[in-house]
């Protein structure tokens, strides 16, 4: 995004962008976002963006309108922790004209990093949600 784009976040509550602000100033990057107050389902503001990345828990309501917000080829990824939830979405994906669409399973295993010694952990946390990826297809 640096040093010319621009991200929008959206946040329902405003004690959540107070935080996101806070964080955003912490790590440095607050001159690139654009906080909003809104809520997704109902309305993306902004034209031709490139991506659009969820993670909430309806991300099947605010396909229509990522679509819209979208520029030619631009980028739709959700992130859900339920297979219902990416079903959902996926139906709203193809109903709204994305192409490839994508799903993948999120798995954490951690890595110990020694000099000579680097393998995986022996244990790894299973199940920690589904990213969707699509794609707004050119007409």
């Amino acid at each position: 995004v640096k040093p010319y784009g621009r991200v929008y976040s959206y946040e329902v509550r405003e004690e959540f962008l107070e935080i996101a602000a806070k964080n955003f100033r912490r790590m440095g990057v607050a001159d690139y976002i654009e906080l909003k107050k809104g809520d997704l389902t109902e309305k993306i503001e902004e034209k031709d963006v490139d991506a659009v990345i969820l993670d909430l828990a309806t991300p099947w309501l605010v396909v229509p309108h990522a679509y819209k917000a979208l520029k030619g080829s631009g980028i739709f990824v959700s992130f859900s922790p339920t297979i219902d939830q990416v079903v959902k979405t996926k139906e709203a994906l193809m109903k709204s004209g994305f192409a490839g669409i994508e799903t993948f399973e999120s798995l954490f295993r951690g890595i110990q990093v020694e000099k000579g010694r680097t393998r995986p952990e022996t244990l790894m946390t299973g199940h920690t949600g589904y990213i969707t990826i699509a794609r707004k297809a050119i007409i």
